[in-house]
């Protein structure tokens, strides 16, 4: 193990990072994880922790077994090398990984933790669901595994599904068992003109593997389908969907796929599939009203981020006025919440709004970090 300076240490086993946290557990001193760093600017910035752990010391593939199409890895393994791994035997890893994250060096515990998912969500299963097994070290430097390789659990708890998406609150991911999937040996892309058709892809016979929606400040909302597979199969979705819906030609990956809109202020907005052209529609007409600019990308599944105002202008008003806009406009089937923005931002609004099920996850903060050690406020409702 090295120590850089006080307050950072890099281990470089799971008993080593266990040391770490018992120590830091018996001294009472706050923790934050690092792999990629590729997320550090989402979710709130919190307090400054006493102790700063560098996953990059536990990057190692510890078995890749393609027969099984399971890979198991330690969490400061880059994506990026997993990948390559995995397509020694013609597979790549399950989830898709967001690929501005992924080529920025995003890590396999990262990715896991922040619940990083890119544009091929359809037909695959969620990223919880592919987490087979999971070792995690809890705050008082337990260890604990869970999953496919069971030696000890926490009862009562799927720990492999509750710590995707834990952001580091409710224990440090250590290595992961994750399942691989036979790699597509083509893809094809469709670019279409409008949402509306693209909810219309989402229920045909085309199988898409992405279907993106893309919308630049003050222009129109453009849609782009993506279908994998053997060639011929491609080939015969792709002229299907040319022949089928006006407007639609044939395209290649856009520079913006699978990539965040650059804007000082990221707001993600889920809402049902069918409310997605109408979402759109609010955007284009919100963008209007505040005179702000609004950038719109995301799934037609319904996950959007929003990037909100022009790097010379404070966007603290307008991030107010489309978190309460949208939380209005449909208090039914729509969260929006804040993702990444300044401090300062931050500070001045309602970044989460009303967190379904907040108390049950404050019960279980409770439960596996009473003390409030593990990254303290990036949680989900500022946990």
């Amino acid at each position: 193990m090295t120590e850089a300076r006080p307050g950072f240490a890099r281990p470089d086993s799971v008993e080593e990072l266990s040391e770490l946290m018992t120590g830091a557990h018996r001294d009472g001193r706050s923790v934050a994880v690092c792999g990629g760093g590729t997320a550090f600017d989402d979710h709130p910035p919190g307090r400054t922790p006493n102790l700063l752990i560098d996953m990059g010391g536990l990057d190692q593939v510890i078995e890749h077994s393609p027969g099984d199409l399971i890979l198991v890895a330690g969490a400061g393994a880059a994506i990026s090398e997993l990948n390559r791994v995995a397509g020694t035997g013609g597979q790549e890893l399950l989830p898709d990984f967001p690929a501005d994250r992924t080529d920025s060096g995003a890590t396999l515990g990262g990715a896991i933790a922040t619940r990083a998912v890119g544009p091929r969500r359809i037909g695959r299963l969620p990223l919880r669901e592919v987490v087979l097994g999971v070792t995690v070290v809890l705050a008082d430097g337990t260890i604990a595994r869970a999953g496919g390789k069971v030696v000890k659990n926490v009862a009562g708890y799927d720990l492999a599904k509750l710590m995707t998406g834990s952001w580091g609150t409710l224990g440090i991911i250590a290595d992961v068992a994750i399942r691989l999937y036979p790699k597509p040996q083509t893809e094809g892309f469709v670019e279409l003109p409008g949402a509306e058709a693209a909810l219309e892809v989402l229920g045909s016979q085309v199988a898409p593997s992405a279907v993106e929606i893309d919308r630049s400040p003050g222009g129109r909302a453009s849609a782009v389908v993506m279908v994998e597979g053997l060639p011929e199969s491609v080939e015969s979705r792709t002229a299907r969907m040319v022949d089928t819906f006006p407007g639609a030609a044939p395209g290649v990956r856009p520079s913006w796929w699978s990539r965040r809109a650059q804007a000082p202020v990221t707001i993600r907005a889920s809402v049902s599939p069918a409310l997605v052209p109408e979402l759109v529609a609010q955007i284009s007409q919100l963008e209007d009203t505040i005179g702000h600019p609004i950038q719109l990308r995301g799934s037609a599944m319904g996950v959007f981020d929003l990037g909100i105002g022009a790097a010379d202008a404070d966007p603290t008003i307008a991030t107010r006025v489309v978190l309460e806009h949208l939380r209005s406009w449909s208090r039914r089937q729509l969260s929006a919440t804040l993702l990444c923005a300044p401090a300062a931002v931050w500070d001045e609004v309602d970044a989460w709004g009303e967190v379904p099920g907040f108390g049950l996850m404050r019960t279980i903060k409770d439960q596996f970090d009473p003390d409030g050690l593990l990254s303290p406020g990036r949680g989900i409702g500022g946990l």
